[in-house]
């Protein structure tokens, strides 16, 4: 019996891409039922962005058909795509923070009068009513700027779903949340499902990918090379089938490792209020240390207030039983503590000036000679971050916002390196990349860590912590609440203490 395309609600057939003669889409074809979620993967690089935007009609396609119900589909612009049927939810947030929940949701459909001025009570009525459909913690006269991220991830889709599209694009929705509001979202888009929203689901979360889609469409370098229901694939198979090779991805630590007992970094007594009191620990030697704690615990602004980001109101800390005054990053650079950041493109790289100058700008002074740079031991620092980091690039004259979001990661973090810290305090070093560039991250720490760097880490993936460290403290409203050695780690165990109420 041959399947009639008009009972599909999507059709991509042969479509084909290409950027100044580098193809990105070789005649990719994939199907949508109605009610179906489908998780498209692929690593950065890998064509989905661009497929997307064609759905979104951001960009056209060169050739192909892309049919909705059996009918060519205009995709001429982003309004049309809208008109069509297809919305979008992207990973960075677009909603107005001065703004409520409910001018958010309807800001392009608000309900006026003969005036036209806007009917707040018929406003704050549909939007409470999509609100009670999914039973979410959110009121309608909610500014946007008081909610969690995790909520405005919500408000975001519940504006995207508003107009009743036929298809939800959602674009790596978690990549900012915490475990908890996590939760709360999958319930959210469980619910979606529930309803028979059909949703074209990506990210670089594995585990997610297999809790929310029904099916998984895989792409690497721009060919569609999967197309199966998820039942029929594993993590590893996935893994590899993304990556075009047996990969064996980096399991982390082994066991308990043989630790130097040898105190490099001691904290004492440390406090910056609002955000942590009485904070006290230490660091070994060749040690890998997380810090857990959900958003709002302390963790980011106590690994900031370590590399002199924001003034201690007490306390005192020590490296190689040298105290430090942390007055500023300068300070703390000469000490031997660098801050890998939290947001590479805002804060850690210098995105129009090359992968060159990015890697040698805090190392100006170990690669001169005389006056003049010395351009043989610039090459040589930079081949051996290279192969160590196994940066794809097509030399180092590339600029850097020309590099997949991986590879980015992996300059920022040669880059760090290239000053050999005693200490290393790494905030989400591997968040918003695709695994294989996590893989390569988490192998380098670990073999740094037993040359003898020491590094802090933390990162809103409690797995990732528990693969990569020796030791885990848990934050909590401020102060550090439990210790984990690594043959105790126990997820649930962290989990509750993570979201405990501590008290004083």
């Amino acid at each position: 019996m041959i399947e009639n395309k008009e009972d599909k609600l999507l059709c991509v057939n042969n479509v084909t891409k290409a950027f100044y003669g580098n193809t990105v889409l070789e005649h990719v074809s994939f199907e949508m039922n109605h009610g179906e979620v489908i998780g498209l993967v692929g690593q950065n690089g890998a064509g989905k962005s661009t497929m997307v935007k064609i759905l979104m009609g951001a960009y056209q396609k060169d050739s192909g058909s892309i049919l909705i119900e059996g009918k060519e589909a205009d995709l001429g612009s982003i309004k049309a795509a809208t008109q069509s049927g297809i919305s979008m939810v992207f990973q960075e947030l677009s909603l107005a923070s001065n703004m409520t929940v409910a001018d958010n949701i309807f800001i392009n459909d608000l309900p006026t009068n003969a005036f036209n001025l806007i009917r707040k009570k018929e406003l704050y009525e549909k939007t409470q009513k999509l609100i009670h459909e999914f039973n979410i913690d959110i009121f309608p006269d909610d500014k946007i700027g008081d909610l969690t991220i995790g909520k405005r991830q919500i408000v975001e889709i519940m504006k995207a779903i508003s107009s009743n599209p036929k298809i939800l694009i959602l674009d790596e929705p978690t990549s900012s949340l915490e475990e908890a509001e996590i939760k709360v979202l999958f319930k959210f888009i469980e619910e979606l499902k529930r309803k028979g929203y059909s949703i074209i689901y990506i990210s670089h979360a594995m585990s997610e990918i297999f809790d929310i889609v029904d099916r998984i469409v895989v792409l690497r370098d721009g060919k569609k090379v999967e197309d199966c229901k998820k039942e029929e694939l594993d993590v590893k198979k996935l893994i590899n089938l993304m990556i075009g090779k047996e990969y064996e991805s980096y399991v982390g630590l082994q066991g308990e490792r043989k630790r130097s007992e040898e105190v490099l970094f001691s904290a004492k007594n440390l406090c910056r209020k609002p955000y942590f009191r009485d904070v006290d620990f230490e660091v070994r030697t060749g040690e890998i240390l997380g810090f857990a704690g959900i958003t709002g615990s302390g963790k980011t602004e106590l690994c900031e207030t370590l590399f002199g980001v924001g003034k201690l109101d007490a306390g005192t800390m020590e490296i190689g039983n040298k105290g430090i005054r942390a007055y500023s990053p300068s300070d703390c650079k000469e000490d031997g503590i660098l801050l890998l950041p939290e947001n590479r493109k805002t804060q850690g790289l210098f995105l129009d000036s090359t992968v060159r100058n990015n890697i040698i700008a805090s190392i100006v002074k170990k690669v001169t000679t005389g006056i003049f740079l010395d351009n043989k031991k610039i090459d040589q620092k930079i081949n051996a971050y290279q192969k160590a980091l196994n940066i794809k690039m097509t030399s180092d004259a590339q600029i850097i916002r020309f590099l997949s979001g991986g590879n980015q990661q992996k300059v920022l973090f040669a880059k760090c390196i290239a000053d050999e810290p005693k200490l290393l305090i790494a905030m989400d070093p591997t968040r918003g990349i695709d695994v294989a560039a996590k893989a390569d991250i988490h192998k380098i720490m670990h073999e740094l860590s037993e040359e003898g760097l020491s590094i802090i880490v933390i990162s809103s993936e409690l797995d990732e912590l528990m693969m990569l460290c020796d030791r885990i403290l848990v934050i909590n409203a401020g102060k550090i609440i439990t210790e984990y050695s690594r043959q105790d780690f126990d997820e649930e165990e962290i989990l509750v203490s993570m979201h405990h109420h501590a008290r004083d």
